[in-house]
């Protein structure tokens, strides 16, 4: 697109593009230097030992993890069932799924919590696991259904008149071919789970059961909170999402833009 703008386009384009990239850049550089003041690097060591913060990181990645591999599997699924298979009632779905977007999830609170602690799930993994689920799946589903619209029909039929059934297609044709949208899922779901912090406050009493968005309260208190320390935490606790990111950064780019294209 560039190729055909003129002098001062591109110019205008290349400024655009740097005010943006500051925009973004400048914040985080802010929050490492304010993370470094003080003690320097010893706030990191002082979150990682002063806390507990290895328990809270591996109760996170199982959530995070759980959470991730049932809304990919579940939103995909009722994807394929919608376009693929022409499940009935599937219109109706959708505006189903849409409405329940619509709605607070502030409004849930007080439902959510009796539910919980009716089923006893109350300080398990799966008080903040199943609540997750069910309000991710609906982007899952959403973004996963448009993706699977684009891909010709055709290819589902050969699939049949080779007498493949429909979990081998879903598994060996559809899966393969929706893998940039399913990256997209994955990473959006991903950094939901990982940064929720009122779920896991409302439902997780027990300190044990606790979560890495709750490391910065340790450094907080009435009359006092520890900047560097909370910047330093919050730094941590970012990392895994950028690796996340980087893993999967080319099927991401691919998903978005087959999106932005349909």
């Amino acid at each position: 697109m560039f190729r055909y703008q003129s002098i001062a386009s591109r110019v205008v384009s290349q400024v655009l593009v740097v005010l943006a990239l500051l925009v973004v850049i400048v914040p985080l550089g802010l929050v490492l230097k304010e993370s470094l003041a003080g003690a320097g690097w010893r706030n990191y060591t002082e979150v990682l030992t002063g806390t507990p913060f290895l328990r809270f990181f591996l109760n996170s990645l199982i959530i995070s993890a759980s959470t991730v591999a049932v809304v990919t599997t579940v939103a995909m699924a009722a994807a394929y069932g919608l376009v693929m298979l022409r499940a009935p009632f599937g219109r109706t779905s959708q505006v189903a799924v849409i409405a329940g977007l619509a709605l607070p999830a502030v409004a849930l609170t007080v439902p959510l919590f009796v539910t919980i602690q009716r089923l006893g799930l109350f300080d398990s993994p799966l008080a903040v696991i199943v609540p997750l689920c069910a309000l991710s799946v609906p982007f899952g589903l959403l973004v996963g259904r448009n993706f699977l619209a684009g891909i010709p029909g055709e290819i589902h039929e050969a699939a049949r008149l080779d007498g493949a059934g429909t979990v081998t297609i879903f598994v060996r044709v559809v899966a393969p071919l929706a893998r940039p949208i399913i990256a997209v899922i994955v990473i959006f779901t991903f950094l939901a789970a990982w940064n929720e912090y009122f779920l896991p406050l409302l439902l997780l009493q027990d300190s044990s059961a606790q979560v890495i968005t709750q490391v910065p309260t340790y450094f907080q208190s009435e009359r006092q909170v520890d900047l560097p320390k909370v910047f330093a935490a919050n730094v941590l606790i970012s990392l895994p999402i950028i690796a996340v990111y980087l893993v999967l950064q080319r099927q991401i780019r691919a998903g978005f833009v087959a999106g932005a294209i349909k």
